[in-house]
C-alpha cells in the first residue's frame, strides 16, 4: 500500500545526462520499493524520457525492459553514438596505433558536427522515441509531466508542458552536433540541459510542494588536456552548464547525485551498472528522503 503524504504534493526532477541518465531507472526503483508515492515528474533530455515513460505508465518492470530491448535493437545501433565514445580506459596497454585510431575518429566527429546539422537523423530520432513512446498529447500521461527546451531565437528557456509527446521530447534530448533542433512555433528547440539541467522550477511551477532532483550529470571531473580549439569551446561550455545545474539543484527540497559521472554519456553497454547506480544513490538517500516528507 502506498503512502499518501497529506495535500504535499511530490514532484521529481530527472536532470539529463544522456546514458548517465539510465539511473533514473534505479532511482524510481528504490522510491517505489521504499512505498515512496510521486505525484508528477519533470524531466531534461534523457531525464525527460525515462520521466515521460513513467508518467504514461509507471509500470517500472516494463519501463526498464523496454528500455533495455531498445539498447539492444538496431534502431539504437542505427543511432551510431558508439562512435564518440572513448574506450581508453577499458584498453590495458593502448599503444601508437590505439592513439592514432582514437585521433583519427575525433577528427572523423568533429567534422560531421561541423558540416552537418547532426550526427543521428530526424529518421532515426523518431524510430527511436516511438521505440520508447506512444503517440500521445501530454495531457493524456497518467501522472502530470513536464520538460524543457532551449529557444535558439530566443535564447530563453521553453517549458513543454501539453501538445505532442514525441515532439517534446525531440526537442529536449536536441543534443547540439548529435541530434536535430525541433522547430515549433517559430521557435527553434534544443537539448533542455543546455538552459535546465534539472528542472525543479518546471516541477513547482506544475505544482509540486516538495521536490526531489536527480543529477547525474554533477560529476566535472580535470582532464589531462585539450588538443584543438574546439576541444578548449566544448570544455568551457560543460564547465558553464555544471555551474549552473548546480545553482539549479539548490531549488530542490533534496538531491540526488548518482556516482555515473566517470561513465562517458554515449556509453550505453553499462545500463544495468548505471541503473544500479541510481538505485543505490536513492537508498543512501532515503533516511533524508522520509523525514522531508515526514514519514
Amino acid at each position: 500500500m502506498r503512502k499518501w503524504f497529506g495535500k504535499k504534493k511530490v514532484g521529481l526532477a530527472l536532470g539529463g545526462g544522456a546514458a548517465r541518465g539510465l539511473a533514473h531507472i534505479g532511482v524510481l526503483q528504490a522510491l517505489e520499493a521504499s512505498d515512496i508515492k510521486i505525484d508528477l515528474i519533470t524531466g531534461t533530455s534523457m531525464g525527460a524520457i525515462i520521466g515521460a515513460m513513467y508518467a504514461t505508465n509507471p509500470d517500472l518492470k516494463l519501463l526498464h525492459e523496454k528500455m533495455i530491448a531498445y539498447l539492444e535493437s538496431d534502431i539504437f545501433k542505427n543511432t551510431r553514438l558508439d562512435f564518440v565514445v572513448d574506450h581508453k580506459n577499458d584498453l590495458e596497454g593502448a599503444g601508437l596505433f590505439y592513439r592514432f585510431s582514437q585521433l583519427a575518429r575525433k577528427k572523423i566527429f568533429h567534422t560531421i558536427t561541423i558540416t552537418r546539422i547532426s550526427l543521428v537523423s530526424e529518421e532515426n530520432r523518431d524510430k527511436s522515441l516511438g521505440f520508447l513512446l506512444s503517440d500521445i498529447n501530454i495531457e493524456e500521461t497518467k501522472l502530470p509531466f513536464a520538460t524543457v527546451a532551449l529557444d535558439l531565437i530566443s535564447g530563453n528557456e521553453f517549458i513543454i508542458k501539453k501538445g505532442s509527446l514525441l515532439e517534446a521530447m525531440a526537442a529536449t534530448t536536441a543534443l547540439p552536433g548529435i541530434l536535430p533542433p525541433v522547430e515549433c512555433q517559430g521557435m527553434k528547440l534544443i537539448d533542455g540541459g543546455w538552459i535546465n539541467a534539472v528542472p525543479v522550477g518546471p516541477a513547482k511551477a506544475l505544482g509540486a510542494d516538495i521536490v526531489i532532483a536527480v543529477d547525474v550529470g554533477s560529476d566535472f571531473s580535470k582532464i589531462d588536456q585539450l588538443d584543438s580549439g574546439l576541444d578548449v569551446v566544448l570544455r568551457a561550455d560543460a564547465a558553464t552548464r555544471n555551474a549552473l545545474a548546480k545553482l539549479q539543484i539548490k531549488q530542490a527540497d533534496l538531491a540526488i547525485c548518482p556516482s555515473v559521472g566517470i561513465n562517458h554519456w554515449a556509453d550505453f553497454g553499462r545500463a544495468e551498472e548505471i541503473i544500479v547506480k541510481g538505485r543505490e544513490a536513492t537508498l543512501e538517500k532515503m533516511p533524508e528522503i522520509k523525514k522531508i516528507l515526514k514519514i
